[in-house]
């Protein structure tokens, strides 16, 4: 939630990146007057036609314009200023992001009225103890900083910023809807999935169901959500009795007991918790996993420092012991206790960057030795009263983790676990029990992101189905918006992207024949999944769900759903991966490639307009839908993804010679996409979202690969096709957060940075040095 430091780049890496000539050869760190004022004339001649020098540098007395004088932070806003003279008014999204109402006490008053302007339209920023630093020197990159912010709002140049220029319309007209953290088109396309969605189950509410039916279990599942009458009556019942026998447990031993007995009757509240998937070194069959003791928040929230998202989660904490019945006191105490454990977890947490890496996670313990790590619990029966214990191995996907957490369960943190152990049952549980807990997480939310309204209740209900009935309402979806044509023909299409993949992986020059012959392999072995499972499984046919009015209610249908879900799971520990699942709902907006069974699937959610339509261009479903298509085949050769080999096993298929040279392209990928500006004050973090970055530009090539076998391609409907599907606006805190979190980088920056990597678009718009999407050939990276 901290907004990531603005690190300077390397003089050679910025000045590639500079939309004037005349900064080619400045290697100090500060700019002169009569620099700025060449830069900007480069820079503005698109938006102020026929600018001048002196329009820009008055000078001092008898027109001395002192050019080889550093220039201040002051004058150069003024100068910028004056070079973009009609600056538009910002509106929706640069509304959003942009601090228009800041002040500066450092601000001289022959001055204060055309800096006035440049705040207004939300352009510069100051220091925290509220001056400008006007005496301040000026580098080339804050000048370019500040200048492609003005590019940004004006949205009218291809050459300087193509995202905003392509959906400058829809980014000023831009609304959030009440309770949601963004919009774009994923989002819209999502909501209007939701809205058929909401069809089917309407249909299905209005009829009498057969009992046991997959169309009786949506409906009343839905009603037991919607009726917050009786989930008001019921409050916190139905888990008071759970946090009563954990404050109860006067050792760590009847700690674990009581979390045993919660998780065995309502399977949630355990302390530790396993997991069951694919053997990452033999992923036919299903391993053990475990992590350690989880945290609500992501670890850079907690270690980060941030004073604003300490505050918003200790409330939201301090609230619901308080819903628990503990006294305000009391409350805030058990909040900031909660809130010191975490801290401690989190910093021994793996970093976000890694917890994807085998070589990081992949850490199998043999069962003794995975006991004996424990030394005040009784591991051994833990396991076994889990049915875990068969397991010969455990693979611990977080080292560090594991071993804070073995240090801490002790009778010394008794209270402390307690605390710990009641705070994430009433978050787990909340959600199922009356409307004081949602109201808590919608207040929580718009503390820490700035989030705007509410769900409403229909609106709650309508997700919450969505979420857990996924499997019945995906085969309804399926049926009524899903064609079989389409579904055979988006196959075609995937079956060409990788016959061109396969073109590429041979024509590379830095791999060798025999690593390029396995990496094929992978591509020809590669299952792919279009729009909706082949058969359809019914995990919750021995699950019964019951309204309110039929004696259930949702905390009895969770508990039911949840209960037959861990045992599914732990029956299938040591058996056969179920290769044929799905990880995501037919009607998400989504797509994905899993290692493990070396598989892409794209569900029939994404596969419509604006992703897939077929009365667009070819040409701009090749830029949408087949993007997608391309970005997920190349997360087979992602800095994560090529640690497996074709069936899925973390195996090493290279050379270390040509395991070096992706290396190195993968570092190259980093610099590219690091520290470019996302919002005013929030950057990209290249190290962190390195995985999308290297998919989003092996599927930009492959893609463009096929549109260049057309006859005449049309290269701008492509280009925009791509900058559509990615448009998005979210307020600043948002972006922020998401920044430090997201493996993907910022829309707008994988539009523009991608974009900016490959010949056709500089061809496609005629884009020189002196434009600011242009990059210099030696400075553009490649790997597939």
């Amino acid at each position: 939630m901290k907004k990531i430091a603005a690190v300077l780049l390397s003089a050679s890496l910025f000045l590639t990146m500079l939309p004037a000539a005349a900064l080619a050869q400045e290697a100090k760190p500060n700019l002169t007057r009569g620099e700025v004022v060449d830069f900007l004339l480069n820079a503005a001649d698109d938006y102020n036609p026929g600018i001048k020098k002196e329009d820009i540098l008055k000078g001092y007395g008898k027109g001395d314009g002192k050019e080889d004088q550093y220039v201040s932070r002051i004058e150069a806003l003024i100068m910028l200023g004056r070079a973009f003279s009609d600056l538009p008014e910002p509106k929706g999204n640069d509304l959003r992001v942009a601090n228009t109402s800041a002040s500066f006490t450092d601000v001289p008053k022959w001055a204060q009225d055309e800096i006035a302007k440049l705040i207004a339209a939300g352009l510069v920023s100051g220091y925290p103890d509220g001056k400008l630093g006007v005496s301040d020197h000026i580098t080339a990159e804050q000048l370019r900083t500040l200048t492609n912010r003005v590019m940004a709002l004006e949205g009218s140049n291809p050459r300087d910023d193509y995202y905003e220029y392509v959906n400058k319309k829809w980014l000023n007209d831009s609304k959030i809807p009440a309770g949601e953290m963004s919009n774009g088109v994923f989002n819209e396309l999502a909501k209007a999935n939701e809205d058929r969605i909401k069809a089917i189950i309407d249909d299905l509410v209005k009829k009498q169901n057969p009992a046991g039916s997959k169309e009786q279990k949506i409906a009343d599942f839905y009603k037991s959500v919607l009726d917050m009458e009786n989930r008001n009556k019921q409050g916190i019942k139905p888990i008071a009795a759970y946090l009563a026998a954990l404050d109860k447990a006067s050792s760590i031993k009847e700690l674990f007991d009581a979390s045993f007995k919660i998780d065995k009757e309502i399977a949630k509240g355990s302390l530790l918790s396993f997991a069951v998937m694919g053997d990452a070194k033999d992923s036919n069959v299903n391993a053990l996993y475990f992590s350690g003791l989880g945290t609500v928040l992501d670890k850079n929230s907690y270690v980060s420092g941030d004073e604003k998202t300490k505050k918003a989660y200790t409330t939201y904490l301090t609230k619901l012991f308080m819903l628990s019945g503990s006294d305000e006191k009391s409350a805030k105490a058990q909040a900031e206790d909660m809130f010191a454990f975490e801290k401690q977890l989190a910093a021994s947490a793996m970093d976000l960057q890694d917890q994807g890496k085998v070589e990081k996670y992949y850490n199998p313990y043999t069962k003794e030795k995975f006991v004996a790590l424990f030394k005040s619990i009784d591991m051994d029966k833990y396991m076994k009263e889990s049915q875990v214990d068969k397991a010969d191995k455990v693979i611990v996907t977080d080292v560090g983790l594991a071993n804070k957490t073995a240090e801490v369960l002790n009778d010394k943190n008794l209270n402390t676990l307690k605390t710990y152990a009641k705070g994430m049952l009433l978050i787990n549980a909340g959600g199922t029990l009356s409307e004081d807990f949602l109201k808590l997480s919608t207040q929580f939310e718009a503390q820490m992101f700035g989030i705007e309204g509410a769900k409403t209740n229909e609106e709650m209900a309508i997700m919450t189905t969505q979420a857990v009935m996924s499997e019945y309402l995906s085969q309804e979806f399926a049926d009524k918006y899903f064609t079989k044509e389409a579904k055979q023909d988006v196959e075609q299409m995937v079956k060409q992207f990788i016959e061109v993949y396969k073109e590429r992986i041979k024509a590379l020059d830095w791999m060798s024949e025999g690593t390029k012959a396995k990496a094929i392999k992978k591509l020809d072995k590669m299952t792919i999944k279009i729009g909706y499972p082949d058969q359809w499984k019914d995990s919750l046919k021995d699950v019964s769900i019951k309204t309110f009015a039929d004696g259930g209610s949702l905390f009895d249908n969770i508990v039911t759903i949840s209960k037959e879900s861990k045992k599914r799971a732990i029956a299938s520990l040591g058996k056969p991966v179920d290769k044929s699942s799905w990880m995501m709902s037919a009607y998400e907006v989504n797509a994905y490639y899993n290692p493990l069974n070396n598989e892409i699937v794209f569900p029939a959610g994404i596969l419509q307009a604006p992703f897939y339509d077929l009365k667009a261009k070819h040409e701009t479903n090749l830029g949408a839908i087949g993007m997608v298509i391309a970005h997920e085949i190349s997360h087979a050769f992602d800095n994560l993804g090529s640690a497996y080999d074709e069936n899925g096993n973390a195996v090493n298929w290279w050379t270390p010679e040509d395991f070096k040279k992706f290396q190195e392209k993968c570092d190259q990928v980093i610099s590219y996409y690091d520290h470019v500006e996302v919002v005013p004050g929030v950057y990209n973090n290249g190290k962190l979202t390195v995985s999308e970055n290297i998919a989003d530009l092996g599927g930009m090539a492959a893609s463009l690969q096929v549109l260049s076998k057309m006859e005449k391609p049309d290269f701008k409907a492509y280009f925009e096709g791509y900058a559509t599907i990615w448009r998005t606006t979210m307020n600043k805190e948002t972006a922020a957060y998401l920044s430090t979190i997201d493996t993907h980088s910022a829309n707008k920056v994988r539009v523009n940075r991608t974009v900016s990597n490959f010949p056709e678009f500089y061809k496609a718009y005629e884009v020189t040095e002196k434009d600011a999407m242009y990059v210099a050939p030696k400075d553009r990276v490649s790997i597939w």
